[in-house]
């Protein structure tokens, strides 16, 4: 069976929209007129009827093949480029180098420039601050060892009782 054949059976739009190739392209191919499409996609459309309609059209094919080895326009097949994309290198590197010189002159600032009564203030540890604290001036004996014995002794030879209040529970006993 042939295309004309296939043709006289069914119509240019039926075959267009089984096939989905353009009807100007089945007419082209049933006119034999190659040059109106490239050769990849006549053999193509070729091999989509055959598939479809189950029909030989070898000797098309013949003819379409002829027809481009007759009139050779070095057709290539060209894939789409790479992309080239620009690396943007000298703009990043001046970038960062930017929040380089920003960092270090804050934290210049902020160790001299600050003022300092704040800065001390902001830090959870001052030496004068926790020495005052931590030890009472006159109480600190470093020479003794530590034990409980000493620690509950210290309590009572520093608890001071008023002498009134001595006074009356001699008085009561």
């Amino acid at each position: 069976m042939q295309l004309n054949e296939l043709l006289e059976e069914n119509s240019t739009k039926t075959i267009s929209q089984k096939t989905k190739i353009s009807e100007d392209n089945i007419e082209y191919l049933m006119n034999n007129d190659f040059g109106a499409i490239k050769k990849v996609k006549t053999l193509g459309f070729i091999s989509i009827l055959e598939r479809e309609y189950h029909i030989d059209l070898s000797k098309l094919r013949e003819d379409a093949l002829a027809y481009y080895a007759e009139h050779d326009k070095n057709e290539n097949v060209t894939l789409g480029l790479p992309i080239v994309v620009e690396e943007k290198s000298g703009r990043s590197k001046w970038l960062w180098l930017l929040v380089a010189i920003l960092l270090g002159y804050a934290s210049w600032y902020f160790l001299t420039q600050f003022d300092q009564s704040q800065l001390k203030s902001l830090l959870p540890f001052n030496e004068s601050k926790s020495m005052d604290s931590t030890a009472p001036d006159n109480t600190v004996n470093t020479n003794e060892p530590l034990s409980i014995k000493e620690a509950i002794g210290t309590e009572k030879s520093t608890v001071a009782v008023p002498e009134h209040e001595n006074e009356q529970n001699n008085s009561e006993k």
